[in-house]
């Protein structure tokens, strides 16, 4: 038994992985092969052993995992090896291939890569079989990597009932003990209850926005910042203010009914890495995957009045149409409303009530008065940039003009690419066939290889250049012809409130400063 060849399984995970340690992906690698093993008779009977390299590239056979596996291989005391794919053994095409031709075939090893279907025993005498192979192999190393095995490791995960969409969403916590389970977060789930509570007893968003805004109801980006003690800029910049999109957002949610959600994006061209979003209608969801925040029945109910709502809100949104963009110039509080007077309600600062020497608003500002003022001021700030888009949209022709040299430029080299791929191809048939010495393989091989990666930066350069170019014409892209139509309004609307305006900040002295949306 002891002079038995031994089967060996063999798993790397490289530093680009993102990984540290015995990640996940060593894990999903050994589970893979050895399910495969156990459904093969012959090699389950075999003395298995195992061998794996984290943290280092397949670019180089200089790691310590795999250099074990070869010294066992020379000693004769391995019957076959088996890897998760062909790059897992080796990124190099024309060394996989002296492996797979020369090496174990003269050593008697079989050889396995089970992603990729490969049996080196189906192959025998068979060398256009493997010529197949390794087409695909060398056009589809990185994108197979990138793509297919990420989401195979992500397909076990969900079929093990793990959460795997990222950060969990507002309203729960990844439970630490227990990565497959979402644990509820109390203190958020009520503020998520009330939200369907409040659209169900036929409050407008914008009704929920303001009382939560005039409550100082923390938003779902300061909860979960202040929950995981973040100090990022993120959370202290932006999402201090309920906004029509958050309650949409959360009453659009399945996964406050238990339902894990994913597939929201795909990557069309896994090369790229770039996402593009999902139509809503081919989202994937698993029920009952946690437990649920609300009913089915009440999530139904705020789906069904989100689309069919005609009734009149609990506040005339004409009279609220300011409510959570006014604040106090001083302490950047929201500022609070009274009720309606003959179509009037007087803003003012609550901190300010019953103390002196506050620096906060003291007074009441007029909601229709702010009204004009924030027209007069939306009105300015649009004069002042429509000659400038204006010019710009004039130089859109020479962006567009760039993007074509670039692309141009860029299939240059990718074709340049081609032809040193089928140069070092044919130099390799020629030296394995004695018509080149291996020192001029070498050489030439290193040659065209300085020549290749020259031409990969450069195609990145022109790749960060196109992006660039295209994000200059989408700054540019602003609709004139809607701005000059926006200067004719006689009277403020929500639509040119939600587009240009950010805040609007009340001082005591009587000032007015509107902070601005980005033009977009």
């Amino acid at each position: 038994m002891s002079n038995q060849k031994m089967l060996i399984g063999y798993y790397r995970l490289s530093l680009e992985d993102g990984s540290a340690g015995e990640s996940n992906s060593i894990i999903n690698q050994r589970k893979l092969i050895k399910d495969y093993i156990s459904h093969i008779p012959e090699l389950a009977e075999l003395p298995f052993q195992e061998f794996y390299d984290d943290g280092y590239s397949g670019s180089s056979m200089e790691r310590p995992g795999i250099q074990q596996v070869l010294e066992l291989a020379r000693n004769e005391q391995v019957q076959c090896i088996v890897v998760k794919d062909f790059s897992r053994f080796s990124r190099d095409y024309i060394e996989m291939g002296t492996y797979l031709e020369q090496i174990f075939p003269f050593l008697g090893i079989r050889f396995i890569s089970v992603s990729d279907h490969y049996d080196s025993k189906d192959y025998k005498g068979k060398s256009s079989d493997i010529e197949v192979q390794f087409k695909g192999l060398i056009a589809d190393f990185y994108v197979k990597d990138q793509s297919v095995k990420v989401k195979s490791a992500v397909s076990t995960k969900r079929s093990n009932g793990e959460y795997c969409c990222g950060s969990a969403p507002y309203g729960y916590r990844i439970n630490p003990e227990n990565k497959k389970e979402l644990l509820i977060v109390e203190e958020e789930a009520e503020t998520i209850r009330r939200v369907f509570e409040l659209t169900n007893q036929r409050y407008s968003k914008l009704d929920i926005c303001r009382l939560f805004n005039e409550e100082s109801v923390l938003t779902p980006l300061q909860s979960m910042s202040r929950r995981q003690k973040s100090d990022s800029k993120k959370a202290s910049s932006r999402g201090l203010q309920w906004t029509s999109d958050m309650v949409r957002k959360i009453l659009n949610d399945k996964n406050y009914i238990g339902c894990m959600v994913y597939g929201k994006t795909k990557i069309p061209d896994p090369g790229t890495g770039k996402e593009v979003p999902v139509p809503r209608s081919e989202w994937k969801l698993l029920e009952n995957h946690h437990e649920p925040i609300v009913s089915k029945e009440t999530f139904e109910k705020a789906q069904s009045l989100q689309i069919r709502y005609t009734k009149k809100s609990k506040f005339d949104r004409g009279s609220t149409m300011l409510g959570g963009y006014v604040k106090c110039g001083n302490c950047h509080r929201s500022l609070t409303s009274s009720s309606p007077v003959h179509g009037h309600i007087l803003y003012s600062c609550a901190y300010s009530r019953g103390k002196k020497d506050t620096g906060c608003f003291a007074g009441k500002a007029d909601n229709k008065m702010l009204e004009h003022i924030v027209l007069a001021e939306i009105k300015a700030y649009l004069r002042q940039n429509i000659s400038q888009k204006q010019m710009q949209q004039s130089m859109r022709k020479q962006h567009e003009d760039n993007i074509e040299a670039y692309k141009a430029e860029s299939a240059d080299c990718g074709r340049r690419q081609e032809q040193i791929k089928a140069q070092n191809q044919q130099n390799y048939e020629k030296h394995h066939e004695g018509q080149m010495s291996r020192d001029e393989f070498l050489n030439e091989k290193k040659q065209l290889e300085e020549e290749r990666e020259r031409l990969q930066r450069r195609i990145q350069e022109l790749e960060e250049l196109i992006s660039g170019e295209k994000e200059i014409l989408l700054k540019k892209n602003i609709p004139v012809e809607q701005m000059m139509e926006y200067l004719g309004y006689e009277k403020l609307t929500e639509e040119v409130l939600e587009k240009y305006v950010k805040g609007i900040y009340v001082y005591d002295d009587g000032r007015v400063e509107v902070e601005w949306k980005a033009l977009a």
